[in-house]
């Protein structure tokens, strides 16, 4: 949930014409800002601050404990940067009032909350295809309830037009395309992104998790009565309810084309069987360690979340994203003080211990010294750190022009609090795997078998894409 992926350009919508506000989706977006506003103010609005990070972001090594719960709902407000909720706030209200008008206020609000639960629950699922440090990393994003949105969207109306605009060498071309391959082929990347590991920072599980909310949820938010009431506007006068009017047709509500259900199908499928690989218990075994380190680094402070599996902890330092949160770490291992069996259930106090350590760089030994100014910390169990906190100075490796590496002549400092706990991550992966089998499963009837009883502007058959001109 960290980037926003332009998959196929930007859709724009058409005319419109809307019976009410849109008061929930415009109520969702004001609380929204305002949330960002608030988290962000300290760095100056572009970037939320690493605090609401720590407190609000969902962890999905957290799930299982009852007083972390809360997670799985702030996270739904808080994001990264100005261009994150720029984009989900535009696609908010851009599908979102169309969804409304069909819904109603409160079902709507209900869809919307519901598919960023599921959202969290598929992110927990999936997260065995990061390896253990994925389930310590935490999730921010309104995106995977907007992607609901977009799921009851593909159902709703298929058979609308979105203009489509796109920078063609510094000149905006536009084109008219139906809603129902749009949205197929965003939900598409976001699979295809999770299972090729293309998705880097971003939660695309999260995303099709909440899409597949909002296709699955549909059934039981949807009013029967609304539905009905819908389709008698559309038969007396020009479309009232929709975002984006289709051309002008018969009016018919056929449902989902062939070409929709046979793509979405064989997407939900594909989810399907990754759920179905993480409820068996064989996706992921054993334990984690999730750990939240808060620290400065020379003055600067920073936040990081790092996971380790107790067989192997040196090969899983080395995949440490951030310099700065690999060196304190490979400090507190070489000085075993991260973890040491002869520690368990153990409290130690440590003040001005000069030592040195070997750290390998690129297969060879170089020797560093670390001058521990103080060091307090409790273990558990296993040995293994369970809250530390103190201080150190320490020589680091650095790699020349040539790609030599060398040890600086300099000591940098470091200041830290280091928090973990121990999850069960055969549990959680097992539990989550359930659940996102049972709603793909459900969402795979709806788009199979209930969208003719859902849909209010079906598919007809046209061109995948044809010209736009514009109205003037």
């Amino acid at each position: 949930m960290f980037k926003f992926k332009r998959s196929f350009g930007i859709p724009m919508g058409g005319y419109t014409r809307t019976k009410t506000w849109p008061v929930a989706t415009l109520a969702l977006i004001i609380v929204n800002i305002a949330v960002y506003a608030i988290t962000s103010y300290e760095n100056f609005f572009l970037e939320i601050g690493d605090y609401w990070v720590g407190v609000g972001g969902f962890v999905p090594s957290l799930i299982v404990m009852p007083a972390q719960l809360y997670r799985i709902f702030s996270s739904m407000f808080l994001h990264a940067d100005f261009f994150h909720i720029l984009f989900n706030m535009y696609f908010l209200y851009l599908f979102g009032r169309a969804v409304e008008e069909a819904l109603g206020k409160w079902r709507f609000l209900a869809l919307y909350i519901l598919s960023g639960v599921a959202a969290s629950i598929f992110h927990t699922a999936f997260s065995f295809l990061g390896g253990a440090t994925a389930y310590a990393i935490p999730a921010i994003g309104a995106s995977g309830a907007i992607s609901g949105v977009l799921g009851a969207y593909l159902i709703l109306f298929p058979g609308t037009s979105l203009v489509m605009g796109w920078a063609f060498l510094f000149f905006p071309v536009f084109f008219r395309m139906k809603a129902a391959y749009y949205l197929i082929f965003w939900f598409a990347t976001q699979v295809i992104y999770g299972y090729t590991r293309l998705g880097g920072s971003t939660a695309v599980f999260a995303h099709a998790g909440g899409f597949i909310a909002g296709i699955a949820l549909l059934p039981l938010v949807a009013s029967k009565e609304r539905l009905f009431q819908f389709r008698l506007a559309r038969q007396a006068l020009f479309p009232v309810y929709v975002t984006f009017a289709p051309s002008p047709a018969p009016v018919k509500s056929v449902g989902l084309g062939r070409t929709t259900k046979t793509v979405v199908a064989v997407l939900l499928a594909s989810l399907l069987f990754g759920a179905a690989y993480a409820s068996s218990g064989l996706s992921i075994h054993g334990e984690i360690k999730s750990a939240t380190i808060r620290y400065s680094f020379e003055g600067t402070p920073y936040m990081d979340y790092v996971g380790f599996q107790l067989a192997d902890i040196e090969s899983q330092l080395a995949k440490v994203s951030s310099s700065e949160t690999k060196i304190l770490l490979y400090r507190l291992y070489g000085a075993g003080l991260l973890y040491n069996k002869t520690m368990a259930n153990e409290d130690v106090k440590i003040s001005n211990w000069n030592v040195s350590l070997s750290v390998r760089v690129g297969g060879r030994p170089f020797l560093v010294d670390l001058a521990i100014i103080r060091f307090d910390g409790e273990y558990d169990a296993d040995g293994f750190l369970s809250y530390g906190a103190g201080a150190f100075d320490t020589q680091v490796i650095f790699v020349d022009y040539y790609d030599r590496p060398y040890v600086s002549d300099f000591m940098v400092h470091y200041d830290f609090e280091w928090t973990s706990q121990t999850v069960n991550l055969t549990y959680i992966t097992q539990l989550t795997g359930i659940l996102s089998l049972v709603a793909t499963a459900a969402a795979l009837v709806v788009t199979l078998k209930k969208d003719r009883n859902l849909t209010l502007i079906g598919e007809e058959p046209e061109r995948l894409w044809s010209p736009f001109t514009p109205y003037i």
